[in-house]
């Protein structure tokens, strides 16, 4: 139980940070920091799912083989990590208009993508071997201390809106690491630096020829934009509504969340035996939540922001309204795909994604001008995607 507040509590603390922010005007550093936030989010799920393999060894077997981990997941990962965090925080660049490019701000985005896939990876590392020391420190960290010291920076309108966006990517990126100072002894580094290097004298990228991991990164790479739309769909509204758009979106994800409790986590054994929708949403609370909500989030957003008139308020709130259903189908769509994915027919799953990959980037070309028709282009596709998800998954 204590595992699931603080996971809560790393959904919700960036858009703490970004509620604070918009709060208090800081408008720009918050349109900033939602632009990193989501490409950060999907530049984790671009990295190629090295720990598959390993963690499915290590989960089965109960066989932990350190000289494996290092040469086919750590070291790769953290070469193609430092390497791609390189480029993206170039590409990146060119959204984050709202300050002055050099090199110092170059930096800052590359420890951050480094520091946010470190804290990814050892999400997935907790979860997977219920080992949650010291995971729950470093949200705590990043999540609780962090927003008690944005907070009073901010209230003291002592700062420029870029100073405060400086500082507060560089506290979530040093929250990341800090806390593992609780798990290394020193007297011991300096031996693991050199068995580390070692070993990785020998390493190679053997991924590339791995049919297995190949096929699990293509579909994970397909899954991407529709897992990620409605996110992106949120960054197209205007420099001042960009980051209240952002946060309202990021509450959504509780939805998700909650489906992944109730069904995910809870209901595994029934998805693996390919129980039908219909009985695996049985007694779940799903449907209310999730009402309940976007309900929430539509008359908050609208409550927070009645001083920008009628027609801005209802205009955004009816776009919220969309994208809040459109996650729900997604969440539904998953529990098809995970179904599918059990029957091992990964084939289906790609061509599916391709398909509904395809539809949404037909959307963010030509409906990104307009972030309400630009939603009902992805509430739409996702009704594609939950109707070709269900029909494949009750052929099996």
């Amino acid at each position: 139980m204590w595992f699931k507040g603080v996971r809560v509590s790393s959904l919700i603390g960036r858009v703490f940070t970004l509620s604070l922010l918009t709060k208090f005007n800081y408008l720009e550093a918050s349109a900033a920091l939602a632009i990193l936030f989501t490409t950060s989010t999907l530049f984790n799920g671009a990295l190629p799912p090295l720990h598959k393999e390993i963690y499915l060894k290590a989960v089965k077997n109960k066989v932990y083989n350190f000289r494996e981990i290092l040469m086919n997941y750590l070291f790769p990962l953290s070469l193609i990590l430092i390497f791609s965090s390189f480029i993206v925080c170039i590409l990146i660049r060119d959204f984050i208009d709202q300050f002055d490019p050099s090199l110092f701000l170059y930096t800052l985005i590359f420890f951050y993508l480094v520091t946010e896939k470190i804290f990814d990876e050892f999400n997935r590392y907790s979860l997977t071997f219920q080992k949650y020391f010291p995971w729950n420190i470093i949200c705590i960290s990043r999540n609780l201390l962090n927003n008690i010291i944005f907070f009073i920076l901010i209230i003291s309108g002592k700062y420029s809106e870029e100073i405060i966006f400086n500082f507060i990517v560089i506290m979530f990126s040093i929250s990341t690491l800090t806390p593992f100072l609780l798990i290394l002894k020193p007297s011991k580094i300096i031996r693991t630096l050199t068995h580390f290097y070692n070993i990785t004298k020998y390493s190679s990228f053997k991924f590339l020829t791995n049919k297995k991991l190949l096929k699990a990164w293509l579909i994970s790479l397909s899954m991407l934009l529709p897992t990620y739309s409605e996110k992106i769909a949120s960054l197209t509204a205007g420099s001042s509504e960009k980051s209240k758009m952002y946060i309202a979106v990021s509450i959504f994800q509780l939805i998700t969340f909650f489906v992944d409790l109730q069904i995910h986590s809870n209901k595994k054994v029934e998805i693996i035996k390919n129980k039908s929708l219909k009985e695996l949403l049985k007694n779940s609370k799903i449907f209310i939540f999730s009402s309940f909500i976007i309900i929430c989030v539509c008359l908050g957003y609208t409550f927070f922001n009645i001083s920008d008139g009628f027609y801005n308020n209802f205009n955004n709130s009816f776009t919220l309204l969309i994208l809040g259903l459109s996650i729900v189908l997604n969440s539904l769509s998953l529990i098809q795909e995970e179904r599918i994915f059990w029957a091992k027919k990964y084939k289906a799953i790609f061509i599916e994604m391709l398909i509904i990959s395809s539809l949404l980037i037909f959307s963010f070309i030509f409906l990104r001008f307009n972030t309400l028709i630009l939603s009902l282009g992805i509430i739409i596709t996702n009704i594609a995607r939950f109707k070709i998800s269900t029909k494949i998954a009750n052929e099996y």
